[in-house]
């Protein structure tokens, strides 16, 4: 089974309109409130994939039960959710024709009683289950976060983090399986790093960037795709396709190649749709990736 974590979730409220003028009124064209968060967005890819996932983080307040709503669209989905006291974040994205503008809040307080009851919404979690821990962790939860990550590593979970810097770092002892980079996560040159963190015991790392050329290093190898081509409808949600497609790739038995090939599919499909990729969609892609070794 793959668990997605969202810790810090939020409705995210979608405004499209032919451009932004500041200071001055503004008349949108479309709008329209969807289940925002990383490792939520992962686990709607991989529901468009097929495949099942449960999805844990922290969901409280009047936003909650809406929330919810969203999620109880997506079968595939088993919505397993810690109920907290302060409300779930609302996101507010404006796109016009040329620019995206996301204005995120902070996010909800998280006691210590209510981060113990997700801990044990995990006691079912079993050896070579995958655990996808996405988005920024707050501070609050940070240290029980990271000691979380090595109970699960010890019990053989594979661990797959999309997440803040510092996390990384001080999860490389727990030989992870997965880490996703991206240009603000990075230190240095992306492709050093990347095989950097790979001989600290990370089995897999992907880096991609708006505009940038992606890669994937396993082990000693080192594969590339370039920058992918295509009209940008909606990038929200692209990087977390890609993570979706990989481990979509992963649980199928493909190899590291096709494991990547669906990673890219996965990332254009979304870029190149209004909503998050769907399979029709990635699956048509998929011949079109082209992915050589660096």
């Amino acid at each position: 089974m793959i668990y997605t974590c969202t810790t810090n979730p939020s409705l995210d409220y979608y405004i499209t309109l032919p451009e932004v003028k500041k200071g001055a009124y503004n008349r949108s064209d479309m709008e329209m409130f969807d289940a925002g968060g990383k490792g939520v967005n992962v686990s709607i890819v991989l529901n468009n994939f097929r495949i099942p996932s449960i999805a844990l983080g922290f969901l409280g307040g009047f936003t909650k039960d809406y929330y919810l709503s969203f999620i109880a669209n997506y079968p595939n989905i088993q919505p397993l959710f810690t109920t907290i006291k302060d409300n779930t974040r609302i996101n507010i994205k404006v796109m016009d024709s040329t620019h995206e503008t996301s204005i995120n809040a902070k996010g909800p307080h998280i006691l210590d009683e209510e981060f113990d009851r997700f801990k044990r919404r995990l006691n079912s979690i079993y050896t070579d289950d995958v655990f996808v821990l996405s988005g920024n962790i707050e501070d609050e939860i940070k240290d029980r976060m990271i000691a979380l990550v090595y109970e699960l590593c010890e019990d053989d979970v594979k661990v797959f983090l999309d997440t803040d810097r510092d996390v990384v770092e001080r999860c490389l002892d727990a030989k992870l399986f997965g880490v996703k980079l991206n240009k603000y996560s990075v230190v240095g040159d992306p492709l050093t790093d990347a095989k950097d963190l790979v001989s600290k015991g990370v089995a897999n790392v992907l880096y991609s960037a708006p505009h940038e050329n992606s890669f994937l290093v396993h082990g000693d190898e080192v594969l590339g795709c370039d920058s992918l081509a295509g009209s940008l409808i909606n990038a929200t949600g692209s990087a977390d396709s890609m993570v979706a497609g990989f481990l979509y790739g992963f649980i199928r038995g493909a190899d590291s190649v096709d494991c990547f090939r669906y990673a890219n599919a996965a990332s254009l499909a979304t870029c190149m749709s209004n909503d998050l990729g769907s399979k029709e969609k990635i699956e048509e892609l998929f011949d079109s990736i082209e992915v050589k070794p660096l």
